[in-house]
């Protein structure tokens, strides 16, 4: 896959923000709370500056407290690892939705953000009612499950832009992606992009197979969640757009997961609110 002609123009484009690889080591630290030494963790931040000053900058945007924040080390022991951690993966995320015209003549990253803000809302509130794997965590990952989508709007605009055109004249997603992508679907990029940036093998699996879940041989639950979360969250952000993606499993992975149609139709429900109130919270 490495050497996909794809993969060559992302590599050697000037519009994809350059992300340190300690990035990852900052995610793993958080991932595990228990194990992570404070101090490790902050240097990496320190070699990510505009990190820790997103950080910083939240912490004294959002809490009510007698003096600012200055320092990351402070900014981690106040908010916690799961919360810096979220914090963490939103700035990341964000780098790749710039506010800035948008390359695609389609996709509104302002509104791409709110779909990826439902998919980690989604993807918690199945994760606290299946109990099948860590609520937290699984909202960190449903902020950036997405990722190959928005690497192509800043990278391959063009192709993205085939890509939805496709989709309008009645091509499933992943059909249009590998015609407009030679065989490459938009998960295979964001795994590329995840080993890159050396973000967790879990994330990698979920990212890769989110739309095609019954192919995942490894972390099955996270791939049948997020599959499941996306799809909750698409409906609400096509709704948007006037666009549609076809979810051919969401169904049946729902009966896997064991949850009834009440419960996502009470998920669907409540996401516009709960983006409105999540967005408020992460600003940078």
């Amino acid at each position: 896959m490495e050497e996909h002609k794809i993969l060559k123009i992302i590599k050697e484009s000037e519009h994809l923000p350059p992300i340190p690889k300690n990035f990852g080591e900052i995610l793993r630290m958080l991932l595990e709370p228990v194990e992570y030494d404070i101090d490790q963790c902050v240097e990496n931040f320190l070699r990510f500056p505009q990190l820790g000053e997103a950080l910083i900058k939240i912490v004294n945007h959002n809490a009510n407290l007698s003096r600012e924040i200055e320092s990351v080390k402070d900014a981690i022991n106040y908010l916690g690892a799961q919360r810096s951690r979220i914090i963490a993966v939103a700035y990341v995320t964000r780098l790749l939705l710039p506010d800035r015209e948008d390359r695609s003549k389609i996709i509104s990253n302002k509104k791409y953000w709110r779909h990826c803000l439902g998919t980690a809302i989604a993807a918690y509130l199945i994760a606290e009612e299946t109990k099948l794997t860590d609520k937290e965590k699984i909202f960190t990952y449903g902020l950036v499950h997405d990722i190959g989508i928005t690497v192509m709007n800043i990278c391959l605009p063009e192709h993205l832009d085939k890509i939805l055109e496709l989709q309008k004249k009645g091509l499933h997603q992943i059909v249009a992606e590998k015609s407009a992508l030679g065989g490459m679907t938009h998960g295979e990029v964001g795994m590329w992009l995840c080993k890159q940036w050396n973000l967790p093998d879990e994330l990698a699996e979920i990212v890769c197979y989110h739309h095609t879940p019954l192919l995942a041989r490894n972390y099955i639950n996270e791939v049948y969640i997020m599959h499941l979360a996306d799809s909750i969250s698409t409906d609400f952000y096509e709704a948007l757009l006037g666009t549609e993606t076809t979810f051919v499993y969401a169904d049946k992975i729902r009966e896997s997961l064991n949850l009834d149609k009440e419960f996502i139709n009470e998920i669907s429900k409540r996401l516009p609110s709960e983006i409105n109130k999540l967005n408020r919270k992460i600003k940078f």
